[in-house]
């Protein structure tokens, strides 16, 4: 698979994925070629991603299965974006068959060279707000969808700003009307870095919540409300709780 890579300083680059098929169905990527016109700049390894993200450390797994991606298909192997929204073209290869969104390993441009930046799972950049999302399926603890939103810190490193839930562990939920959504942000002195599946919790403090909730009334009628709960005075109290009349 060969993409274009746009710069600021208006080159264009040209990146080749070389890997192969593992299996019936799937295919891995080995290494990157990074070419500026005919020039060979830069030969990205796959398993520098794999290593960083799952741990293994150098040379505690040898196995030649270790130096590839996972993918479905050729087409999907590889993509470009900008991640820290730098006007340099960063890319993505996809890392391993999920069980909900796709996750992909990050390289970014640093003026110079591709170095390895994070992994994400089903990452969307949004020029608008400066953000990256990633969302991805959770099914524990009451949460079914986890929404991580980050941003670029100076040196275009991407840090967390704040994390989504939608929960369903709440007495009277109006099912009707989805779930109870959920506002975390990192604790005043965290610094939250992408991973791919989950965020170190106790860095986390819960600033908003919003539930769609239901009450029976003695005559066996239902009334429908929207709770806010709002981080106040150190603790989450409820400002506001309105009335629902459906159509």
């Amino acid at each position: 698979m060969t993409l274009e890579a746009p710069l600021a300083d208006g080159r264009t680059l040209t990146l080749e994925a070389f890997g192969k098929r593992s299996g019936e169905g799937n295919c891995g990527v080995r290494e990157v070629r990074v070419y500026d016109g005919a020039d060979l700049l830069q030969t990205v390894s796959a398993r520098e991603a794999i290593e960083l993200e799952w741990e293994f450390g150098d040379g505690v797994l040898a196995e030649d299965f270790y130096n590839y991606t996972v993918c479905w298909s050729p087409e999907k192997t590889m993509e470009v974006l900008d991640l820290n929204f730098d006007g340099n073209t960063d890319f993505g290869l996809f890392g391993w068959v999920p069980n909900n969104t796709i996750p992909y390993y990050y390289w970014q441009w640093d003026g110079e060279r591709y170095r390895f930046a994070c992994t994400i799972q089903g990452a969307e950049v949004h020029p608008e707000t400066g953000e990256v999302s990633s969302e991805y399926k959770v099914g524990s603890g009451g949460v079914q969808y986890q929404r991580d939103f980050y941003r670029p810190d100076g040196e275009g490193n991407l840090y967390l700003v704040r994390q989504e839930r939608e929960c369903f562990d709440f007495p009277n939920l109006d099912y009707d009307r989805g779930c109870a959504l959920e506002t975390w942000v990192p604790r005043e002195d965290a610094v939250i870095r992408p991973r791919s599946t989950e965020q170190n919790k106790d860095q986390l403090v819960l600033i908003r919540r919003e539930i769609p909730v239901y009450e029976v009334q003695a005559d066996n009628t239902f009334s429908y409300f929207t709770e806010i709960w709002e981080l106040r005075d150190g603790y989450l109290q409820m400002t506001s709780r309105d009335e629902y009349v459906y159509d």
